[in-house]
């Protein structure tokens, strides 16, 4: 199938979704009554949808696209295998359903560059038309482009996400303008990561606080006395991405220099699995391209983990500020240097897993992101 031609079908079918919309609004009118609330959607992303519901009050939980690594419910899902199947029932579900949302709540908070409509753009006018509260969170590809981070990289000479793989692509980068554009003039709140995710938009992103489940923190100093092998692991969710490369490379060089150690590598599973391995783990290799923590850092604190990341501060400055020693800042060309550090000073190890994990349970609890959130949130007006 031709661009062109896709073009043309996507067009015929948002006309058709705009006419389903309307007339659905016009239906559901007379039944539905108007309450303050929030409409959290529409894609998951790292159990996001989830998290944001329950900080949120009242709020319900949109998805229709679960993730394949959590098993979480929704208020309202698609649950197709078949992709295709999934995506002609969302061309009708979506603006029914965003009828009946935009009848009965007044607030939305959006996390990808999705919605319920084909074009978000269009979405995010009919909801500010309505008088209706937007907030938006991105979180990584949705809105970062490639094409200024690659210059972002060059300027401070090192390489960053997606370096090994760049082409420009002007349809795509256009693309990333119109999300950027779209955020700019409709949403209330923006949400994400200014440098991580270095895009178009003209607005700061405001620091997102992630959290993870307080019943889930697992504190375990037994695994540090006396260590007769050390466990070391690295879960990617995109290897290239994450400098899987660079971590087999380390692994590799520091067996044939006679370290002995237990190295796990974790791809395509599920994230109870993860969690499992996170807890019996003494040193975890996260991610050595991003300058933003991500979920997986968080979840390797919060299990009592020595962690090494690019991650930092410096850079990305809407990370918490009292994150010394809290990870091991490590840059692409320090994971070999850094984890034979720890090999060699294994006392190191709980000293950055006790304060990853101190950090973790003041920033990174329901309650401390509800905190911070809500805050956020009153203090540009979109709640009382």
């Amino acid at each position: 199938m031709t661009t062109r031609l896709k073009i043309i079908i996507k067009k015929i079918f948002f006309f058709i979704q705009i006419i389903v919309l309307y007339l659905c609004i016009w239906l559901f009118r007379p039944f539905v009554k108007t309450k303050k609330g929030w409409v959290v959607g529409t894609d998951e992303i790292a159990g996001l949808i989830f998290q944001i519901s329950r900080i949120l009050k009242p709020s319900v939980s949109v998805s229709f696209r679960l993730h394949s690594y959590y098993r979480l419910k929704y208020d309202y899902s698609l649950n197709f295998s078949n992709k295709y199947l999934s995506y002609l029932i969302r061309i009708i579900y979506g603006p029914i359903l965003l009828a009946y949302l935009v009848n009965k709540y007044t607030h939305f908070f959006y996390i990808w560059h999705t919605g319920f409509l084909l074009n978000r753009d269009f979405e995010f006018k009919f909801l500010k038309a309505k008088r209706k509260k937007l907030v938006c969170l991105f979180v990584g590809d949705d809105i970062r482009s490639p094409y200024l981070l690659q210059n972002y990289g060059k300027q401070m000479d090192i390489d960053v996400w997606g370096t090994y793989y760049f082409l420009f692509d002007e349809s795509y980068e256009n693309d990333k303008k119109q999300i950027a554009h779209s955020a700019d003039n409709n949403a209330d709140v923006i949400f994400g990561s200014n440098i991580d995710q270095l895009s178009y938009l003209k607005r700061s992103q405001l620091p997102w606080m992630y959290y993870y489940d307080n019943n889930k923190f697992f504190r375990n100093d037994n695994k540090f006395n006396n260590i007769e092998l050390i466990k070391i692991l690295h879960a990617p969710s995109s290897p290239i991405n994450k400098g899987t490369p660079l971590v087999r490379s380390a692994i590799k060089k520091l067996k044939i220099e006679g370290y002995n150690f237990e190295y796990i590598e974790l791809q395509d599973i599920s994230n109870e699995l993860v969690l499992e391995n996170l807890r019996t783990s003494h040193i975890v290799l996260n991610q050595f391209y991003a300058f933003a923590i991500g979920v997986f850092g968080i979840e390797a604190m919060a299990n009592h983990c020595a962690v090494l990341m690019s991650a930092d501060p410096s850079i990305e400055t809407g990370l918490p500020q009292d994150s010394k020693d809290a990870w091991m800042i490590t840059k692409y060309w320090e994971v070999y240097d850094n984890l034979k550090y720890l090999l060699d000073n294994p006392e190191k190890i709980k000293y950055y897993a006790d304060n990853g994990y101190e950090f973790a349970y003041k920033h990174y609890t329901y309650e401390a992101a509800s905190e911070y959130i809500n805050k956020v949130l009153k203090e540009n007006g979109v709640i009382n």
